[in-house]
């Protein structure tokens, strides 16, 4: 008899399994208001590798706390960057916010931007392309949200979570992913796959899944579309959460049982230094006063050699008598001669 086969999964049945389970999770697709194209660009650099609610938070402070776009636009950095606070690394998201406001008021000397959507694909593309530091993701989204293109806006985030589930990859980008999920997402489903899958990026469980498909590329992770169904129902229930938060407080324990390790014996081994250290110095302190001892009876002899070689007082004062009377004789003979 012979064994039969396993079937490789047909990715679209399981995409649409996938969907189900997300959709349950997050619901459908929200109305949001349709924003101009301008404003549509710069809510998807307050969007990338963040939550709508942080996103919609920062969009509303950048038009409630500046008076226009003009000033936003001569505002520094650092006086942006406040506002953009709650969002991924609010410092390049007020960069390319203020390089996309020069951009296009470089160009037409106005903050209109939506007279790209009258442009065909190509055009409205390599107009986009040109923007400075608008990164794949704003583009795509712009691409998506305000021309209707077939594309999948991705960030880091949301490309580690596909990665996941098996539907690209371990070690695709932003824009290689992006290209392989328009390849099995279909135009109609192209907005609704966008906002599940960012809403699973971001969530609480969705943390779980950034940590078991870390950044970069990683060939030794192999993520199979084939149970990528059992797996999402593990995370969204929050046993794969809980499941690394244990795992996690145990490496910290046992890595708090190494270090009190070495901090112990590294005690011990200075412990140990300064009691030979000590012990030394208690050696060398005796001989010292052993060696020290015939030195004082020299000195003694010293002393007492230079007492014996001394000429005692009355002798010294006796010799001085001497030489002052010759000295007298010496005058007077003198003064005869004279």
């Amino acid at each position: 008899m012979v064994a039969a086969k396993s079937k490789t999964p047909d990715k679209s049945k399981v995409l649409v399994r996938l969907l189900k389970l997300l959709k349950k999770e997050f619901g459908g697709l929200p109305k949001r208001e349709q924003l101009p194209v301008l404003e549509a660009v710069v809510f998807s650099a307050c969007l990338e590798n963040s939550s709508y609610d942080a996103a919609d938070a920062a969009f509303g402070r950048l038009k409630g706390d500046f008076f226009d776009w003009n000033e936003v636009r001569v505002s520094t950095i650092s006086e942006l960057e406040p506002v953009f606070e709650g969002v991924y690394e609010p410092e390049w998201c007020a960069m390319r916010v203020r390089y996309l406001l020069y951009y296009v008021f470089d160009h037409q000397y106005s903050y209109d931007f939506d007279g790209i959507r009258k442009k065909p694909f190509e055009l409205a593309y390599k107009q986009v392309s040109k923007i400075k530091h608008l990164t794949p993701f704003c583009r795509n989204y712009l691409l998506q949200k305000c021309l209707g293109t077939h594309v999948i806006p991705v960030d880091e985030k949301m490309v580690r979570t596909a990665i996941w589930l098996g539907l690209v990859p371990v070690g695709a980008d932003e824009v290689s992913a992006a290209e392989l999920l328009k390849g099995i997402i279909r135009k109609a489903d192209g907005a609704e796959f966008f906002w599940l899958l960012k809403s699973l990026s971001v969530s609480r469980n969705g943390e779980a899944i950034l940590e078991m498909a870390p950044k970069g590329d990683h060939p030794e992770l192999q993520f199979d579309l084939d149970d990528a169904e059992e797996r999402l129902k593990d995370v969204l229930s929050g046993r794969a959460r809980k499941r690394l938060q244990a795992s996690k407080r145990a490496s910290d324990k046992k890595e708090e049982a190494e270090h009190a390790v070495k901090v112990a014996k590294k005690a011990a081994r200075i412990e140990a230094a300064a009691a030979a250290k000590k012990a030394s110095g208690l050696s060398v302190t005796g001989s010292t006063k052993l060696e020290g001892t015939p030195k004082k009876s020299t000195t003694k002899k010293k002393t007492a050699a230079k007492k014996s070689t001394a000429k005692p007082k009355a002798v010294v004062k006796k010799t001085a008598k001497k030489k002052t009377a010759k000295k007298k004789t010496a005058k007077k003979k003198t003064a005869k001669k004279k």
